[in-house]
């Protein structure tokens, strides 16, 4: 049976992250329960709230990834900004933020500034290249399409064709890479009594997505002879064209994955074809090989293969938009779409939470509020009276 709280629910994170990059994780642990606090700028806010498209002055990018979360407006130079935020932070547990290194410290919202004001607080941060190192000493900015560029997530970097970047964006599982170790905090904390800061940057995180490859990369002296069955699975093209659009093809986990797929697709062996008994063969023959095999795919309809090889299982998909994904029936099933009220708007469609817990359920979304939304009722809960958050509107305090 489903438990009433959700699995985060009473813990408090003071969240300065902005853009993707932070967002993505906050809007995560909001969705289990967590009151996440978006700290935001006086009359700018997060630099995603500018950023088409829009549905009517909502940012779409923005509404997608600040679901579930308060928003409060402070002028963090001024003293009673200032002090608002020691209030907020002695008794939050986390406190989040992706600015670049010593850009907190020098608001006096550093880890050192703050772990005496409270211990427990665990202080986690993404930037753009680390917490130290030349970059870090040259004060280079980060951003997504620098760390892709400068860890091998282009494409052709190697010849006199012009590089294009692949892949996600790699805010996404950096912003995913902090919450994991927000959470093993938060476990160390249960058996220590004590926060920790957390970091993680945009640079290592994609150096990490490449660890398959990589390793093979890091090790060239110590790779031996052995063929192993990925070579025959790259003399393969993962991506043919049918009659009707396209189908992926990933012959893996078979022996010999030319025999299983020629023989699915109702043709020879074609690992008995005399230019493709070795993997050397199929190599050199590369080329002739799915030349033959293109020709046979174009017969029939992506849907047509799919059932086809999926009987013989081979493992295939038709390669399909984002727009036609949506609307899979196993994307409703995931419970990947939901359906949120936002003022002004109506009902915006927004992808839902990945992660499904199957003892404690998410929270019922909310709207991504607007700049400021939540300010008076952020500081009424922290013991500030009418009169005195009237008396800090008029000082400017929160724009």
């Amino acid at each position: 049976m489903l438990k009433e709280m959700s699995a985060l629910s009473g813990i408090k994170i003071i969240d300065f992250s902005h853009v993707y990059q932070g967002p993505v994780g906050s809007q995560l642990l909001a969705d289990y329960g967590a009151d996440v606090i978006k700290v935001e700028r006086p009359n700018f806010g997060d630099w995603s709230r500018h950023w088409g498209p829009y549905a009517g002055d909502i940012s779409l990018p923005f509404a997608g990834l600040n679901r579930n979360k308060r928003s409060i407006t402070l002028d963090l130079k001024s003293a009673s900004g200032k002090k608002i935020i020691l209030k907020l932070l002695k008794s939050a547990d986390i406190l989040m933020h992706n600015f670049r290194p010593a850009v907190m410290e020098k608001l006096g919202l550093g880890y050192d500034d703050l772990k005496e004001l409270n211990p427990r607080l665990i202080y986690a941060y993404s930037s753009g290249w680390g917490d130290s190192g030349p970059y870090v000493d040259q004060r280079r900015s980060g951003h997504d399409m620098l760390a892709r560029a400068a860890t091998g997530w282009f494409n052709n970097p190697d010849t006199n064709k012009l590089p294009e970047a692949m892949g996600m964006s790699a805010d996404y599982p950096a912003g995913l890479m902090l919450t994991i170790g927000i959470l093993m905090a938060l476990q160390s904390r249960e058996k220590t009594g004590e926060g920790q800061q957390v970091t993680t940057d945009l640079y290592s995180v994609a150096l990490h997505a490449n660890s398959w490859e990589g390793t093979t990369q890091l090790n060239p002296d110590s790779i031996d002879s052995h063929t192993g069955i990925g070579k025959t699975e790259s003399a393969i093209n993962k991506i043919f064209k049918t009659s009707n659009g396209f189908i992926e093809v990933s012959p893996v986990f078979s022996e010999d994955s030319l025999r299983d797929i020629s023989l699915a697709m109702g043709l020879d062996d074609l690992s008995k074809d005399p230019r493709f008994i070795t993997v050397e063969d199929r190599m050199k023959n590369k080329k002739e090989l799915n030349s033959y095999l293109e020709r046979f795919f174009l017969t029939k309809t992506t849907q047509e293969w799919v059932n086809q090889l999926e009987a013989k299982a081979v493992l295939c998909t038709e390669v399909r938009s984002f727009s036609e994904a949506i609307k899979d029936p196993q994307t409703k099933a995931n419970k990947m779409l939901v359906d949120v009220d936002h003022p002004g708007t109506g009902s915006l469609k927004l992808l839902g939470t990945p992660v499904r817990l199957h003892g404690t359920k998410p929270v019922s979304p909310t709207h991504a509020p607007g700049l400021g939304e939540n300010t008076k009722d952020i500081l009424s809960e922290i013991g500030y009276s009418t009169s005195e958050i009237e008396s800090l509107v008029q000082e400017g305090v929160f724009g």
